[in-house]
């Protein structure tokens, strides 16, 4: 395969978003304060924004020096500039990425408060990009997720803006989803999350587990997927590589292949649909603490609710620019078939708890699967932050809806999940629920009363 050969099927997805490439000319030199650079959520910054820039642009540039990678991340002692930029070259073995100081002409993407005239600043929860210096607090304990927040709503400004200058500022929280900072000092870091299962393995499925892996290695994987890698999957997911799409690798094993090398111990696969899956349709009660539900094939809501899901969180990326996060407590409001219905056609209604003899269908759902990488960072990355504050006093601290919007200046709405009439939740028998999920990690949320906002 030839470079334009390549290229054209790595933007596919891009392409039919209605989006067109960034300027291969135009490099793109990521900086970073000193200081910053030495703490974890300075690492992280740096390392989530070379693996996005270096999907986004295949000319990015490493203008930070090298020091070990933090004792906190994966990857621990080793070079951080050699880790970032054998990513970037992995996911695109065409592009043009190196070590430089910054120069005329070039893209400066800062990390860090201050050290620029604009700045992009993650500071435990909480998230700053605009002009420097950044108003955010200093935050004592290891978080990440607000880093990692600032540099998809920096990359969002680079992609829609096509390189424009960062005139206006955003501020906002991971905490509860809003725009306004929080001194919050929890930290998820090296937090023992249980039993993670994910259904679905692709561009959010597979970000999630990678944001999860820069917090804890202390939690055991199983993942559920039925596809194979293709290089239109590449710029979407922060672990799928060139290497990946030619040998046309199971997600499944791509996904766990990342985690063991991350250092998380116990993960299990299965390279089937969720319907088919034995992980899924034969666990103990009880036995899965978590589900990230991203698939989006096989009438897979209808599935997971006829199987007694334990505390459940997806993300979806939107036509117009926007991430949307969800929550599902077993026994409070909404399931996920409340919010996606399944297809008349071919999916049952029987009762939830006629889950032995109700039919399975296998029909897949056709539709385009088109997204910006920005977006599906954004997705997993919010999948993941809910999942890693679930060990925090308190939670649930938002409404179980969460939209980014990225179009335009940066937005966050926080909306409850409204009971569908008619949905096959409604005669679902509670206490069966309850004794399905009795066991797991977080059972003490089941039937509790969600956040309203």
């Amino acid at each position: 395969m030839d470079q334009q050969q390549f290229y054209d099927r790595l933007n596919d997805r891009m392409l039919r978003y209605g989006a067109s490439p960034l300027d291969q000319t135009q490099v793109v030199t990521i900086t970073a304060s000193p200081d910053y650079l030495a703490s974890y959520d300075g690492q992280v910054a740096a390392i989530v924004a070379c693996n996005l820039l270096g999907r986004l642009s295949p000319s990015v540039q490493v203008g930070f020096p090298d020091i070990p990678i933090h004792p906190r991340l994966p990857w621990a002692g080793r070079s951080l500039v050699e880790h970032a930029l054998d990513g970037m070259r992995a996911a695109d073995p065409f592009g043009s990425y190196g070590t430089c100081q910054v120069t005329a002409g070039d893209f400066r993407f800062h990390l860090g408060p201050d050290g620029h005239n604009t700045v992009i600043h993650g500071s435990g929860w909480n998230a700053y990009i605009g002009p420097g210096p950044s108003p955010l607090s200093p935050i004592e304990s290891d978080v990440g997720i607000g880093a990692a927040l600032a540099v998809v709503l920096g990359a969002a400004h680079l992609f829609r803006t096509r390189f424009g200058a960062m005139t206006e500022s955003f501020a906002c929280n991971a905490w509860d989803w809003t725009d306004v900072p929080k001194p919050v000092e929890f930290s998820p870091v090296e937090i023992s999350l249980g039993h993670v299962m994910t259904a679905g393995l692709g561009s959010v499925g597979s970000a999630a587990n990678y944001f999860l892996a820069l917090a804890t290695r202390d939690f055991r994987a199983s993942l559920i997927d039925h596809d194979g890698i293709g290089i239109h999957n590449i710029t979407r997911s922060p672990i799928f590589t060139d290497a990946h799409a030619k040998v046309d690798m199971a997600k499944v094993d791509a996904v766990a292949a990342f985690l063991r090398r991350a250092g998380v111990e116990d993960v299990a696969v299965d390279a089937v649909a969720l319907h088919e899956s034995a992980l899924w349709s034969l666990r103990e009660a009880g036995s899965t603490d978590i589900l990230i539900s991203a698939a989006n094939e096989f009438n897979v809501r209808y599935h997971i609710e006829m199987g007694f899901p334990p505390i459940q969180f997806y993300a979806t990326t939107g036509r117009n620019w926007q991430a949307t996060l969800m929550r599902h407590v077993p026994g409070a409001k909404a399931c996920s078939l409340c919010v996606f219905p399944p297809d008349e056609k071919y999916a049952p209604t029987t009762c939830a708890t006629d889950g032995s003899t109700a039919s399975q269908t296998t029909v897949e759902e056709k539709r385009t699967d088109a997204a910006l990488p920005f977006l599906s960072f954004a997705a997993g990355l919010m999948t993941a932050a809910e999942v890693l504050k679930l060990n925090a006093p308190g939670y649930p601290f938002s409404a179980e809806r969460v939209m980014l919007g990225l179009k335009d200046q940066p937005l966050l709405i926080g909306t409850p999940i409204p009971h569908r009439t008619g949905c096959l939740c409604e005669g679902r028998d509670k206490s069966v629920h309850k004794a399905a999920v009795a066991g797991s990690r977080y059972v003490e949320f089941v039937g509790r009363a969600e956040v309203g906002r």
